[in-house]
């Protein structure tokens, strides 16, 4: 004799989606501060990176607001005086498989995306000052107090059309 057993399609289906769920609640916001100093945290809690180039990478995606950066304009920012060539190139790429490995730690990998060597802050996924000042929203509309990414010259553009734009 045989006897065989089959899996309710319903109960499976049900027991998924309230993992699931239980795994949306668990999730925390990402929380992007650009104001001042740029800082990355998970709900409350800060995220530590190793390394202050990889952060500096994530630094110039999110002052990107969801465009593209090439590997070449990567480095053209993140070393100032330095050219793109196979050294500089091979840098770029350590920091971004450093900001990667930093990313998966805090499992946020998702807020960033890579095509063809090209990188991205993807913006829905994240709580960002900037976007919500941006967005021109009232409730946003104090959040700017005049520094922006302090700890990046490269950042001096983005201040400079923000302290415009109060005006």
């Amino acid at each position: 004799r045989y006897v065989m057993l089959y899996q309710d399609a319903c109960a499976a289906g049900s027991a998924n989606l309230k993992r699931h769920e239980a795994a949306a609640a668990e999730k925390k916001p990402i929380v992007l501060r650009t104001f001042g100093y740029f800082d990355v945290f998970v709900g409350d809690r800060p995220v530590a990176f190793r390394n202050k180039k990889s952060k500096e990478l994530l630094a110039l995606l999110v002052d990107r607001k969801g465009g593209y950066v090439t590997s070449e304009e990567a480095i053209s920012f993140l070393w100032e005086d330095e050219p793109a060539n196979t050294l500089t190139l091979s840098r770029y790429r350590k920091v971004a498989l450093r900001l990667k490995s930093t990313l998966e730690e805090y499992e946020i990998t998702d807020i960033v995306e890579a095509v063809d060597g090209k990188r991205r802050i993807v913006m829905d996924k994240v709580e960002c000052d900037l976007y919500n000042y941006l967005s021109g929203k009232e409730e946003f509309s104090q959040l700017f107090k005049g520094s922006y990414m302090t700890n990046y010259s490269w950042g001096e553009t983005t201040l400079g059309e923000l302290m415009n734009e109060e005006k």
